[in-house]
């Protein structure tokens, strides 16, 4: 499987998941996107399946940056965690290809997201762009194919020892403070604006 039918897959499932595939996650509520995609990715054969998760680490890899990590913690609440991450690289994913290159090269850009203005202007703190069943769909996929919850790591961990060594677990580019406002307003001035009054003077 290559980057061209990865997206090919996530689309279909957006195609399949209709409105919701463009609104936020909210606190205990099922990914219509996610769910999609476990559909999608159970008509594939397994081994693409394990392929398919693995070409997701290799996308995902475009959106690890401290600027995207600074997206992460203004939209979802000042919440930064390696786990909280990774599920909003996955969310990313799950708004589609344009969406998440467009992301990944200026995540300012999101500012311009139905999702994200909808979480802007939303009162409480349960709607989310990370989105978990997302990050481990193929997983799931892989588990309800087989009915065994452990096949998948298996398969995976062969997937990965043969494809060599995986980028570390911090972005490569230089770090910066994120709690720095300045650096907000400077870096993602869109984001700060949007956010500001409703979200960070509540911090």
């Amino acid at each position: 499987m290559d980057v061209e039918e990865f997206w090919s897959v996530v689309e279909r499932a957006r195609a399949a998941a209709g409105v919701a595939a463009d609104q936020p996650q909210r606190d205990g509520q099922p990914s219509a996107v996610a769910e999609a995609l476990v559909a999608e990715l159970m008509r594939l054969p397994l081994s693409h399946i394990v392929a398919f998760d693995q070409v997701r680490d290799e996308v995902v890899d475009h959106a690890d940056t401290w600027d995207v990590c600074a997206a992460c913690w203004i939209i979802e609440y000042g919440f930064l965690s390696d786990d909280g991450f990774s599920d909003f690289q996955a969310g990313l994913v799950g708004l589609g290809r344009v969406a998440f290159e467009s992301a990944a090269r200026d995540p300012d850009s999101l500012a311009d997201h139905p999702a994200v203005r909808q979480i802007s202007a939303a009162e409480g703190r349960d709607l989310w762009i990370g989105d978990e069943a997302l990050q481990f769909a193929a997983q799931t996929a892989y588990e309800r194919l087989t009915g065994d919850d452990e096949a998948f790591w298996d398969a995976a961990e062969s997937a990965q020892s043969a494809a060599g060594p995986q980028p570390g677990p911090e972005p490569a580019d230089e770090r910066w403070d994120l709690t720095d406002e300045g650096e907000w307003s400077r870096r993602l001035p869109r984001l700060f604006e949007l956010f500001r009054v409703r979200r960070l003077a509540v911090q």
